[in-house]
């Protein structure tokens, strides 16, 4: 059974989302409240640019990475104004705990971003070996 890139990364994100949240009730920090809302937008945030990514790959292939940046820069804004929010001063050693789950996230988008590029290259690769 082969799961599909889409998948891998989701999975990968809640492996991630567990991991954190594991050892975030280990080291007994408090501030659940705050943990529990900033990973609630930090997974939607990610839904959407996985969701969007394969829009764009199904409707302009070609514009995948320009996509995926642009998609980063909104994803950052929204980030900046929900953190001045959220209070994250409050929590114990703040930017460890909410910049390396972004961190991550960021870099499984990345690589599910590089995958569509990889997948629509190589099929760009065939219909050019068809053409000649």
């Amino acid at each position: 059974m082969k799961i599909s890139a889409t998948t891998f990364y989701v999975i990968l994100y809640f492996l991630m989302l567990l991991a954190h949240l594991g050892l975030w009730k280990y080291l007994e920090i408090g501030h659940d409240l705050v943990f529990l809302r900033y990973y609630i937008f930090l997974t939607l945030l990610f839904v959407m640019v996985i969701t969007v990514l394969t829009i764009i790959r199904r409707m302009f292939p070609k514009y995948i990475g320009f996509g995926f940046m642009g998609l980063v820069m909104v994803k950052m804004m929204a980030l900046f104004i929900v953190m001045n929010q959220l209070d994250l001063s409050a929590v114990p050693n703040y930017k460890m705990h909410f910049a390396i789950p972004y961190l991550v996230s960021l870099l499984l988008e990345t690589l599910y971003a590089v995958k569509l590029i990889q997948i629509e290259d190589k099929g760009a690769a065939e219909k050019d070996e068809k053409n000649q």
